[in-house]
């Protein structure tokens, strides 16, 4: 989900297909320098001033048929900072975690 009309909240929560630890891989792909960790189920990053807790929650499992996708709840946390700065980070973690699709 992009924020394309309108600014970036300072929280938000978002609904993943992806396990902890697929999360956190993808995260620390899109940026290594994250700290915590999928056994803590939270995650910070800083980009300038800009801070950004990721806090995720096992969801359970969505099944289409036979095929079975987890599912994670994602709440952002931004600390303090300009919505610009917001919009920027989040654009690139975005570009970075994206999975394939239509």
């Amino acid at each position: 989900m992009a924020f394309i009309n309108g600014p970036v909240p300072e929280s938000f929560e978002r609904r993943v297909t992806a396990t902890a630890r697929e999360f956190e891989r993808d995260l620390r792909q899109a940026w290594p320098g994250v700290e915590g960790g999928a056994a803590s189920l939270r995650f910070r990053l800083q980009d300038g001033a800009q801070r950004l807790v990721i806090d995720i929650e096992p969801a359970g499992v969505r099944r289409l048929g036979l095929f079975e996708l987890p599912q994670l709840i994602v709440r952002y946390g931004f600390g303090p900072g300009e919505e610009a700065a917001r919009r920027a980070l989040l654009a690139r973690l975005d570009r970075a975690m994206q999975k394939g699709g239509g």
